[in-house]
């Protein structure tokens, strides 16, 4: 199979716009078959823009959507909401609340009668809710409720699932474990997906791809690895997580030199060159601490969450975040230590781009 034979669904340079403001610019975006892809960004970013827009909802006014060898949307051409075999999830749920979990998604199979009733157990059962068949949303956790709905939706053996934010209303000790198993019943239907949210945790654990997005574009797209170990900007390294933004000067191809924390070892080399000037953005648990009662910096504040401890240290004036695993020693606020940091691969950027 070629690569072009092994894409489900193209976006390629989509526009659209409200009210004469351009809210996509140019956009592309390829999802394999049965791929999930994970489209991140910050809210206004455009992310439910590009599923209205995959789902027919909006009208593109430049490029085309493409759905294996059919074409979509163009600014010639529009296929019908529900001609395109496409469905969408919201966050909302939408379940039909006179009807049954069973009821709910017998509601888009097609055949009727019995058929359709061991179809919609089928997919109850790969959703784990069977034993809910009978019940009325009203009395079914939002998880669950959520479960109902993606049975619902893959009822209509749709050709691509969009899910807007499916998860934002779900429980935070619950989600994990339902965005894995809807994860599975995916890969098991062979459905490629399109999943919105503003969430890296979420992003990381259902997509086998990630597409960060800002004003209207693609910035990056890529694993989840590339994405937080080689961010293509400031604002994208910042939202794969915390960090500390230092001065820096290059020193040579795998080490830059910080007036704050002295020279900084990076594990693959940069290529930028020696005495250019750049800002170097460093992840928490990046940076090692060491108490030192003679030590140039002192811990303000501390934080634990079960998985790490979460440092806040003061060093010259100026606040910096570090994390260590859970099982190390607890440092107490006030004490001095030592803070070096870490050889990493170096997240470079010039001085004069802010997040």
């Amino acid at each position: 199979m070629t690569l072009e034979q092994n894409i489900a669904l193209q976006l390629d340079h989509i526009s659209v716009s409200y009210h004469q403001l351009l809210v996509l610019d140019q956009l592309s975006l390829s999802i394999a078959n049965n791929e999930i892809v994970s489209l991140l960004g910050q809210s206004g970013s455009g992310k439910t823009t590009v599923l209205k827009s995959i789902a027919g909802l909006l009208p593109l006014e430049h490029g085309e959507i493409r759905l294996h060898d059919t074409v979509l949307s163009s600014s010639k051409k529009w296929v019908a909401s529900e001609e395109r075999g496409i469905s969408i999830i919201f966050q909302d749920f939408a379940l039909f609340p006179h009807m049954t979990a069973l009821e709910n998604v017998c509601f888009g199979i097609k055949v009727k009668g019995q058929a359709a009733k061991d179809k919609a157990a089928a997919l109850l059962a790969m959703v784990k809710m069977l034993n809910y068949s009978d019940v009325y949303p009203s009395e079914l956790s939002g998880g669950q409720q959520q479960r109902v709905a993606i049975a619902r939706a893959l009822a209509t053996d749709p050709k691509v699932l969009l899910l807007d934010e499916p998860f934002s209303n779900v429980d935070h000790h619950l989600k994990e474990q339902l965005m894995l198993d809807i994860r599975r019943v995916l890969k098991q239907q062979k459905t490629p997906a399109v999943f919105v949210t503003h969430s890296k945790e979420e992003a990381f654990t259902f997509g086998d791809k990630l597409a960060f997005m800002e004003s209207g574009k693609i910035i990056q797209q890529g694993t989840a690895e590339s994405l937080y170990f080689q961010p293509n900007s400031p604002s994208l390294a910042e939202s794969m997580g915390e960090g500390n933004w230092l001065d820096v000067v290059v020193s040579s191809d795998v080490e830059t030199h910080s007036s704050l924390l002295g020279a900084i070892e990076s594990t693959v080399p940069h290529y930028q060159a020696p005495s250019s000037q750049w800002r170097q953005f460093i992840r928490p648990n990046q940076i090692a601490i060491k108490v030192n009662p003679s030590g140039r910096a002192e811990v303000i504040d501390q934080t634990f969450n079960g998985e790490s401890r979460h440092y806040f240290v003061r060093l010259d004036g100026i606040e910096l975040r570090v994390s260590s695993m859970s099982e190390s020693n607890s440092l107490a606020i006030g004490e001095r230590v030592d803070v070096s940091v870490l050889p990493h691969q170096a997240m470079l950027f010039e001085k004069n781009v802010t997040p």
